[in-house]
């Protein structure tokens, strides 16, 4: 039968023999590729034959249909090149797709001398982390010099990256906020602001590498206890008791009080304004512009039953919340302007799913704001999406739609995220409507600029949020977070003694939630 490499055999006829000959059973040694891997090399490639190209780095041949058909030694060891070279493949398009090597990720995790300097290395390095100061709170322990446990080092690698660096407004006094106020106008900008913590796709993008690292590896942990739940899409996370080495020494209250950042410019601008639809302008500013500075990717501690908190800003803005409920968790909170100018108040109510790779958050809360002059604004919360959990770009982007209304001037806005055709999932578009009629498009993204009807009022480029300052606990009040054990402990990176503070705090939660219950 006519061979299609019969060539490449008269140009070296001892070649196709010693390979036979090496993979004869009878022989004793066995099939052995290395040694004619050479050989094999030398062999002129042939485009133009008849059967089919097979190439590798070790193996470039023109191969017959007869001559693999047949279960020669030849065809063995190409078979087998191929498999192998399939198998590369395939791995290489996984480490693509997964970024990180998890092995990697729990070595890195549970060395402690490793974190130790890589914590070390980066305590000045304020493009990603900020320097934290020492805690107020100073309590002797005869333990501080010993050796920190496994757990114990994770979670000092957390809580070394548990603060995110946010550029607060630096004219942060009474007379420059009040100056701010009267000087506002709206921008002259016209360029395609986004924030340097924008996704290229939409979101809010985690940079740091070392802290993904950390949290997918307890995300790992998490799933081996829950995992079934969390693979069927059916999990709701706020009925589950997390390890509080997946946490912040930082109450979730404090997140509730931040969501007001922006209110010292615009409410207090909105309340000089006597526009009813000027004014709503600015509270959707300060409404969508806080999200960059809001969302976090660390999680904090959940509010026990009673809590409180309270915070203020330097212009005279005094906030509050309060955990009212256990389950479903519903959290109010009240926040009174400069001399009573205005108050902000209302509830979360959040539900959380879990899925294999994300995470949502759906808020069933409202919010409202009055003025003395009887106007009263109502709206909704947008959903949160949190992704990449263990796999692709870690980020976590703001969906839905958020409804204001102003029933006593018959004007309302509805804002939609995530609903610009061709543009980052964090643009956004909507109107305004006055009685029913439209009178300004709205336009931008929650992570650069907000736009109504052209004419630019918002910019992360040019307007800076403002600090809300927690105030010291007063020791009356012991329900104040900042007096909870557990977080104590996590302050001072005792997660075995904060972990058993926090089941204790949660037997007591459970207790003090069933006493409220309503006798039937």
């Amino acid at each position: 039968m006519f061979c299609c490499s019969s060539q490449k055999k008269k140009q070296n006829p001892k070649a196709t023999q010693e390979l036979f000959e090496s993979g004869n059973p009878q022989n004793g040694a066995g099939f052995q590729h290395q040694e004619v891997a050479p050989e094999i090399d030398d062999r002129p490639k042939k485009h133009h034959s008849m059967g089919y190209q097979v190439q590798d780095e070790n193996v470039s041949a023109s191969i017959c249909p007869s001559f693999v058909v047949g279960k020669t030694p030849f065809t063995v060891f190409v078979m087998r090149v191929l498999e192998k070279q399939q198998k590369m493949k395939q791995e290489l398009q996984q480490q693509e797709e997964m970024k990180i090597d998890f092995q990697e990720d729990l070595s890195v995790i549970v060395n402690y001398p490793q974190i130790q300097a890589e914590v070390k290395n980066n305590e000045n390095d304020k493009s990603q982390f900020e320097e934290i100061a020492e805690e107020p709170i100073q309590e002797e322990d005869d333990e501080d010099d010993r050796e920190m446990s496994e757990e114990e080092a994770k979670n000092a690698a957390i809580y070394k990256w548990a603060r995110e660096v946010h550029d607060y407004n630096a004219d942060n006094t009474e007379t420059l906020i009040l100056q701010a106020v009267s000087n506002f106008k709206p921008l002259q900008s016209k360029e395609e602001s986004r924030s340097t913590l924008a996704h290229k796709d939409g979101g809010k993008v985690c940079r740091n590498k070392k802290l993904i690292r950390t949290l997918r590896a307890i995300g790992r942990d998490i799933i081996n206890q829950i995992g079934r739940q969390i693979l069927s899409g059916n999990l709701n996370l706020t009925t589950v008791s997390f390890p509080i080495k997946a946490m912040i020494p930082k109450s979730a209250l404090e997140k509730v009080l931040m969501s007001s950042c922006l209110f010292p410019l615009y409410i207090n601008r909105a309340t000089q304004e006597k526009d009813p639809i000027e004014r709503l302008k600015l509270i959707i500013c300060a409404t969508l512009g806080n999200f960059y500075v809001n969302c976090s990717f660390l999680k904090p501690l959940n509010p026990i039953l009673g809590e409180t908190i309270s915070g203020f800003y330097q212009d005279g803005t005094i906030a509050y919340a309060e955990q009212i409920s256990h389950h479903p968790p519903v959290s109010y909170f009240l926040t009174i302007g400069p001399k009573n100018s205005y108050r902000f108040y209302g509830y979360y109510n959040y539900e959380a799913k879990a899925g294999f790779n994300s995470l949502s958050l759906k808020n069933k809360g409202k919010r409202y704001l009055s003025f003395p002059g009887g106007d009263l604004i109502e709206y909704n919360f947008a959903g949160e999406e949190y992704s990449g959990s263990f796999w692709g770009p870690m980020k976590v982007e703001c969906k839905g739609k958020i409804n204001f209304v102003d029933k006593k001037n018959d004007i309302t806005a509805c804002v939609e995220l995530n609903g610009v055709t061709w543009k980052p999932t964090d643009y956004l578009q909507g109107e305004i409507k006055k009685k029913g009629k439209k009178v300004c498009k709205i336009y931008g993204s929650y992570m650069g600029y907000i736009e109504f009807a052209e004419v630019r009022y918002w910019d992360v480029n040019y307007i800076r949020p403002y600090e809300c300052k927690i105030f010291k606990p007063n020791p009356l009040l012991q329900s104040d977070a900042s007096f909870r054990q557990d977080l104590r402990c996590l302050k001072r990176n005792q997660v075995l003694e904060a972990q058993e503070q926090k089941d204790t705090l949660e037997m007591a939660q459970r207790q003090e939630a069933k006493l409220r219950k309503l006798k039937k």
